[in-house]
């Protein structure tokens, strides 16, 4: 098992990505923290893992508020002893057309998909340090890579706020891995293309859904939709010790996106 008796945070790993990385580690043998805004999704997704035969603990945590994430870190580490991985995960959209978004728009956005990736790293490092080992893995998006042509919520720049704060996170990746490589921790990223989660539909319709889904296949060179158990299968080599000596990287995880190539 590659991550046998690994404590990992899973921020947002109560649904989509999140949860899906979770099953993956707990397949790999690690005891799984999931932290989590909601409780009811909490408890729900630890009974769904615990039913599987996996070790789970629940987390409440905005990873917004810095106060939080630091005494959800501080809190895994009295209970579990260490905190060997993290991944930030926690994600929200607000799709607007770029004449229409508003300053709570932007902040809302930012504060979870950016800020909170900057506290929830700030809150394990120092538990990282004192152990020498540590992986940190930072969820971006293709849409951190550049400017795809097609529009979002009705516009080119529908999507500025989200686009913005995941090319943060890639630029955030590499300099936390600077900083933290000396102590045996290392940060990488991933930056998913299109995949079916619950983030897919907070800002559309069912039918937009569907016509985003369909457009996008046509984008990818293997002409269909990722399955979550694809990306989590990134994530993990990025939490194992098989990506040991890799570090302030991103890796693309989006069936070949044409329009980056």
């Amino acid at each position: 098992m590659r991550l046998k008796d690994k404590v990992a945070i899973i921020t947002g790993g109560a649904s989509g990505i999140g949860l899906a990385a979770a099953e993956r580690f707990g397949q790999e043998g690690a005891i799984l923290v999931l932290a989590d805004i909601n409780q009811d999704n909490i408890d729900r997704a630890s009974a769904e893992l615990s039913a599987k035969g996996y070790t789970v603990h629940g987390e409440i945590c905005d990873v917004t508020d810095q106060a939080q994430t630091r005494e959800m870190a501080r809190a895994v580490a009295e209970k579990l002893g260490r905190i060997d991985i993290l991944v930030n995960n926690a994600g929200i959209s607000r799709y607007r057309p770029f004449a229409e978004a508003t300053a709570a728009d932007w902040d809302a956005v930012l504060g979870v998909d950016l800020k909170g990736v900057f506290f929830c790293a700030q809150a394990v490092a120092p538990q990282m340090r004192a152990q020498q080992y540590g992986r940190i893995v930072n969820i971006s998006s293709a849409l951190g890579t550049g400017a795809a042509p097609h529009g979002t919520a009705g516009s080119p720049g529908g999507s500025a706020a989200y686009a913005s704060a995941k090319a943060g996170v890639i630029m955030l990746t590499k300099t936390l891995a600077r900083e933290l490589g000396p102590d045996g921790v290392t940060v990488n990223c991933v930056a998913p293309g299109t995949f079916l989660t619950p983030i897919s539909a907070s800002s559309r319709t069912p039918e937009q859904v569907q016509e985003h889904l369909e457009y996008r296949k046509k984008t990818v060179v293997l002409n269909r939709i990722g399955t979550l158990e694809e990306l989590a299968n990134t994530i993990l080599f990025f939490a194992s010790d098989e990506s040991s000596y890799v570090t302030g990287h991103t890796l693309h995880v989006d069936g070949g996106r044409s329009d980056r190539m």
